[in-house]
């Protein structure tokens, strides 16, 4: 080897040593796995029961009613005329599975007595009984039938010297009467109680987001499993049942869900049912692009020195490893290049807030710092990554909490029915690292309940 070939392969040894001595070490990315910790909330209840005012029942039969109940203007078929009107003062009283009623009515009666016409009027109460069944679709299949009536003044005429009862005349009316009288209030009652409209409308409405924090976009999704009621019961002026929905409710952070179509309605249930409390145990996630979006707003710019020293935040990237977050950081200055962070997420009961716990470089990113850039160490730069997610997280829940218990105080679902209740109490029972989310188990205990007025309008 000529002198200056060895000359030229030393200078290319030693510039290769001097730039591998510049460069800056970077750390290796760590690896992003989940593990399944069985922690997914179980199936929640909810029991809202409902009150259905018995005046507003009887207010909406009346409407449904009208005034004329028969009438039969042909007197030449068999020579009787019949109007019956309905009077003021019906009467309502629910049991198990039926509905009894009582209605005054006017009967007006004329009669072909061969040689002239007669008229006569007089009143009577008669006495209805409807049974129902839910079917299977939650329409309802009814039975009505006239129990009884009782004359409340009976049609009686003169015609000269002697009276003619015309009561047997009534008779026959009411015993043809019977049939057609049945089937319109059968087909009243099924107008003015028509659960299965009122189910599917409610079914639904459970499939639909509710947004419960414009500032962070979070959302509310009660993911219905299946519904089922309690048989009807009357108590006073209240004719009162429970609807009881299992539910797999979530919270997620962001634009709003998409959903598809509602699940098909489930057959319907007799279930048993005997409070207004609820229990909801809500899968919160805090999608890792949602938290990175406001880590972002908070970080992103941001200058951290030591000495002479000075880098700026470029990026943030969050994910998961087992069960806790790695917070990438990419920085740009006197250190080019990312910067793996590694906390574990608890709740903080006592705070009632989520705190990143054990926050540090991850092993990867010391060993090459130590090498390129210890002076990271020394900054302010792990504490404000855990303040930055501190706040965020906390601020969040305190938010959910509060619009809550508003929305709850008094929600319309239609004219006529709106629910009330109140949130007793709100609790987070885990907090864990779930694939691409931050994933809180919350609890919620409170009471609920629906009122029914305007029924049928």
């Amino acid at each position: 080897m000529s002198p200056m070939s060895l000359m030229l392969r030393s200078l290319i040894f030693f510039l290769l040593i001097v730039f591998s001595a510049c460069k800056t070490q970077q750390a290796a990315r760590p690896a992003e796995y989940y593990e399944n910790l069985g922690l997914e909330p179980p199936k929640s209840v909810i029991n809202i029961p409902i009150r259905i005012h018995k005046n507003e029942l009887l207010k909406s039969i009346n409407q449904q009613m009208g005034d004329v109940l028969y009438e039969d203007n042909n007197i030449a078929d068999d020579g009787l005329m019949v109007r019956a009107k309905r009077k003021d003062g019906l009467s309502i009283e629910i049991g198990n599975q039926e509905i009894r009623y009582r209605v005054p009515v006017d009967l007006w009666v004329k009669k072909d007595v061969v040689l002239s016409y007669v008229e006569a009027e007089g009143a009577l109460a008669l006495d209805f009984t409807t049974r129902f069944n839910i079917k299977e679709d939650w329409s309802l299949e009814t039975k009505t039938e006239v129990k009884g009536y009782d004359w409340l003044r009976r049609p009686v005429v003169k015609l000269g010297f002697a009276n003619l009862d015309v009561t047997p005349i009534a008779n026959i009316f009411l015993n043809h009467a019977k049939g057609d009288l049945a089937k319109s209030i059968d087909a009243q009652v099924k107008d003015v109680l028509d659960l299965r409209k009122e189910i599917e409308m409610a079914w639904k409405e459970l499939h639909e987001p509710v947004q419960v924090s414009d500032e962070y976009a979070s959302w509310l999704l009660l993911n219905p499993q299946s519904i089922g009621m309690a048989p009807l019961r009357a108590d006073g002026n209240m004719v009162q049942s429970t609807v009881v929905v299992e539910t797999l409710p979530t919270i997620q952070l962001g634009d709003k869900p998409k959903t598809g179509k509602a699940a098909k309605l489930p057959a319907f249930s007799y279930r048993t049912s005997g409070n207004d409390e609820f229990t909801i145990f809500l899968a919160a996630d805090i999608p890792f692009k949602e938290a990175e979006r406001v880590s972002k707003q908070n970080m992103v710019g941001e200058q951290f020195s030591y000495g002479n020293k000075t880098v700026t935040v470029q990026d943030i990237e969050l994910y998961g490893q087992g069960n806790k977050l790695v917070v990438n950081t990419k920085l740009k200055g006197s250190y080019n290049g990312n910067v793996y962070f590694i906390a574990r997420p608890e709740y903080n009961a006592r705070k009632n807030k989520i705190d990143l716990m054990d926050v540090d470089f991850e092993f990867s990113t010391r060993k090459a710092l130590m090498k390129s850039a210890s002076w990271l160490f020394k900054g302010p730069m792990k504490k404000r990554v855990q303040e930055s997610l501190n706040f965020y997280l906390n601020h969040n829940l305190e938010d959910t909490k509060t619009i809550l218990q508003q929305e709850l105080k008094n929600y319309s679902i239609s004219p006529g029915i709106s629910l009330a209740g109140t949130l007793d109490e709100i609790n987070v029972s885990h907090v864990y690292i779930a694939a691409e989310a931050i994933r809180v188990r919350i609890g919620l205990k409170g009471k609920l309940g629906m009122d029914v007025k305007g029924l049928g309008q």
